[in-house]
């Protein structure tokens, strides 16, 4: 039988009207579905619980950025109640199931209620971890090897963007140029994809510059990074000040796994972060960049330049657990810094005394994994940046410092920085070789081997442990040498504080696979340095009030204020 026109219309609009029915039903079930209230806080991490208990009242109509982490990806439904409660979407992410943007203070506890609700992280201000304010004196790193030099290999650089530089071009028969910088997506505040900070280029020359600019018949010094022919992304995710937010690091993360395949993205470098303020199961930064890592990339962490108990006095105790995420992390690959004495062998070098500490805080995770050289490093400038501009007059290099010139002014080919930013774009340079060296090889195989092969002790002046060195210094020479194979995941191990004070590591044979290989001390060194009795009794490690309770950390305005826009000079 036909049925008229007017009829069909009917019964759709009556079946439309049912669907929104039901959708609706569905919601308030969402919304009137009850919670314990004991798990309302646990939902929360410590900064937003801090608001709820002593903020709430007086800043009810505050709006705060967060991360909301959700049962499976965010629905229609989830996304419509999000909008009930004043939120205001900004990202619905598809590699981790989680949402961010803006909602009023007053209703946090409400959407911490929710039951399609995991848990609620602050959208934390992330920034560059260099320290540049320290004299201009001169540190090159020169690649020496002549078997492998990253061809082939993509190293993601999320960051502040890499400027243009002869340093990322190949030159062949003088006249045929390849850029091998391609320009990725930007998640920054600023308009551009160019560095107008300076940060990214400079962390970027380190991993993959082929050193063109100190190269020629007048220079008698080249800078090159590690692997001087990998090609390097560029996903802007910090603005002209070296400041972002998680929300855009996970779209930086986000965008790298799904391009993954189509640019050959074997390795990603994280050279900031953000203060800890929860455990790394539930931080929404950490299971990014695990989910990336099961995706079969690397990620390279940053440590944090916190390592100091007085940040103005280098003479001044250490402070543990004071590793930033997502170098928190067990799975990624944390570095810290070292500084040498301006000399080629690693005999005489130091750790740099604001290269952060382990363990992790809340986790305990032993962090660093290994350590590289971070202080005082030539590398790429963007000499329209803010850096350039704002530290020329310390942090420049002459003319004639590699060049025979009459030039007695500052170069404006590079520049020198300091930082754990510095060390993980070696070792992301590090990752690449290892990886062109051995195309078929996975993360995990990679970190066993630059954690296994590092130097343990360089110089006898130097005590080492674990909490401040990881695995000990960078080897690539060793690296590239390895046959070892990781057949787990190569986790970093959790550091439990025993009833009599002594401290023990967890047992990483059955996780990193051949006990034979990865047993403490062919990774650790000896287990004799899990009984320093300097870290447990570090409070700000072992208790999570010293966390949540500073007030330099958490009443910061750039956690609550629009973090994508605060200016933060730096370390």
């Amino acid at each position: 039988m036909i049925i008229p026109n007017h009829r069909r219309t009917n019964e759709s609009y009556r079946t439309r009207s049912l669907q929104k029915i039901a959708a609706l039903l569905g919601l308030l079930a969402l919304a009137a579905a009850p919670v314990a209230a004991h798990s309302i806080d646990s939902r929360l991490d410590l900064p937003l619980l801090h608001v709820v208990k002593s903020l709430r009242a007086a800043n009810s109509n505050r709006s705060l950025h967060v991360i909301v982490q959700t049962n499976g990806l965010p629905d229609a439904a989830m996304l419509s109640d999000f909008h009930r409660l004043g939120g205001t979407l900004k990202v619905r992410y598809q590699l981790i199931p989680a949402l961010s943007g803006a909602i009023p203070a007053r209703n946090i506890t409400k959407l911490a209620a929710r039951p399609w609700v995991c848990h609620i992280s602050s959208d934390f201000s992330i920034h560059k971890l260099d320290d540049y304010a320290n004299a201009a004196v001169g540190a090159d790193f020169a690649n020496n090897n002549d078997r492998v030099d990253g061809s082939g290999v993509t190293v993601a650089v999320l960051d502040s963007g890499i400027g243009s530089s002869n340093d990322f071009v190949n030159t062949f028969l003088l006249l045929f140029k390849t850029n091998r910088v391609i320009n990725g997506p930007n998640f920054s505040s600023d308009s551009t994809t160019n560095d107008l900070c300076g940060h990214g280029t400079h962390v970027a020359g380190l991993i993959a510059g082929n050193g063109a600019n100190s190269s020629g018949l007048l220079c008698y010094r080249t800078f090159k990074g590690v692997a001087p022919n990998a090609t390097l992304l560029n996903v802007k995710i910090l603005n002209s000040f070296g400041v972002g937010s998680v929300s855009s690091a996970i779209s930086g993360l986000q965008w790298c796994v799904s391009n993954k395949a189509k640019y050959n993205i074997r390795v990603i470098n994280l050279s900031m972060g953000h203060p800890v303020g929860e455990s790394y199961t539930v931080d929404p930064l950490c299971q990014a960049v695990e989910a990336a890592w099961k995706a079969g990339i690397v990620v390279v962490c940053a440590a944090g330049n916190d390592g100091r108990s007085l940040p103005w006095d280098m003479d001044s105790p250490p402070a543990f657990g004071t590793v930033d995420s997502p170098g928190n992390d067990p799975y990624v690959i944390t570095v810290g810094a070292t500084k040498d004495l301006n000399t080629r062998s690693v005999s005489d070098d130091q750790m740099a005394t604001y290269s952060s500490h382990g363990p992790t805080r809340i986790d305990h995770i032993l962090k660093p994994d290994i350590v590289a050289p971070g202080n005082k490093l030539i590398s790429v400038a963007a000499s329209n940046s803010y850096l350039y501009k704002t530290y020329i007059g310390t942090n420049g290099v002459y003319w004639t410092y590699y060049e025979v010139s009459l030039n007695g002014k500052f170069t404006w080919q590079y520049f020198v920085l300091s930082g754990s930013s510095m060390s993980a774009g070696l070792v992301s340079g590090a990752a690449a070789l290892l990886i062109e060296n051995s195309p078929s090889i996975n993360p995990n195989t990679v970190k066993g081997r630059l954690m296994k092969t590092a130097t343990k002790v360089w110089n006898p002046n130097v005590s080492y442990s674990p909490y401040y060195q990881g695995a000990g210094l960078l080897n690539i020479p060793a690296a590239l040498n390895s046959t070892d194979v990781v057949t787990g995941y190569a986790l970093s191990p959790t550091i439990y504080w025993n009833s009599d004070g002594t401290l023990s590591a967890q047992d990483v044979s059955g996780i990193w696979g051949d006990s034979a290989v990865w047993a403490d001390s062919a990774v650790w060194a000896d287990s004799a340095v899990w009984a320093d009795s300097a870290i447990w009794a570090d409070s700000a490690v072992w208790a999570d009030s010293a966390v949540w309770a500073d007030s330099a950390v958490w009443a910061d305005s750039a956690v609550w204020a629009d973090i994508s826009y605060t200016a933060v000079a730096g370390e």
